[in-house]
């Protein structure tokens, strides 16, 4: 099998989504980081995969998908050798469905609308409004935590979605152990037992902290 050409950056939670997910069930990339400050993403040729313009995108056997969480299902459910991580079942389907619009809709909403001011419009600090709004995310993934997972008791796509911009938030805005103890719990069960977590979710969530405290440097001497 031909490896499946992945179009990503190396900081964005959800292309970060996609190598956990292929390295998991032993899918081969090629990947091809990006420079969006480069407008590499708006190329013509680029532009021809995916008109929204938006990584990652993927291209597998000359077809290409885009949206992580769409890129996600497709991979587990043509590459993988069981449905341990999307079963079959419905209702589970359901409710893996159901976090993976709550990553994309509230944790990387949240994480994009407060980095972007900083990244690109030299906002000095981060508004209370958004440390609310970005810890109110926390209270509702400690209400949703049941069990040792987000659904169920084994490791899921709903787990990998949202353990990277989770991951990435709890990085630049810690989350209070004294209000939140099942999601930290949560967070240190995943760095125990997800395969690659260091790699694709700590590491990268380390230079996410390190460009996101340069950029506020650097904006508040403008």
């Amino acid at each position: 099998m031909a490896p499946v050409t992945l179009y990503t950056t190396r900081r964005t939670p959800a292309g970060r989504a996609v190598e956990i997910t292929a390295k998991l069930i032993g899918v081969d990339l090629y990947v091809k980081f990006m420079d969006l400050s480069k407008k590499e993403h708006m190329t013509a040729e680029f532009l021809k995969l995916n008109p929204q313009h938006t990584v990652p995108t993927i291209v597998d056997n000359g077809v290409p998908l885009y949206d992580s969480h769409a890129i996600i299902v497709y991979l587990v459910s043509k590459y993988a050798k069981d449905d341990a991580l999307y079963p079959k079942d419905l209702v589970t389907q359901a409710r893996i469905n159901a976090l993976l619009h709550f990553e994309s809709g509230i944790l990387f909403a949240r994480l994009r609308g407060t980095l972007e001011p900083i990244f690109y419009q030299g906002f000095p600090e981060v508004p209370q409004d958004k440390l609310n709004a970005i810890h109110g995310a926390y209270d509702l993934l400690e209400t949703t935590l049941q069990s040792d997972y987000l659904v169920g008791k084994t490791l899921t796509l709903a787990d990998i979605s949202c353990s990277t911009s989770l991951c990435t938030l709890n990085a630049l805005f810690p989350i209070d152990a004294s209000k939140c103890p099942k999601l930290v719990a949560y967070l240190q069960r995943l760095e125990q037992n997800m395969p690659n977590y260091k790699e694709f979710n700590s590491d990268r969530a380390a230079e996410a902290l390190d460009f996101f405290q340069q950029k506020l440097e650097e904006n508040k001497k403008k």
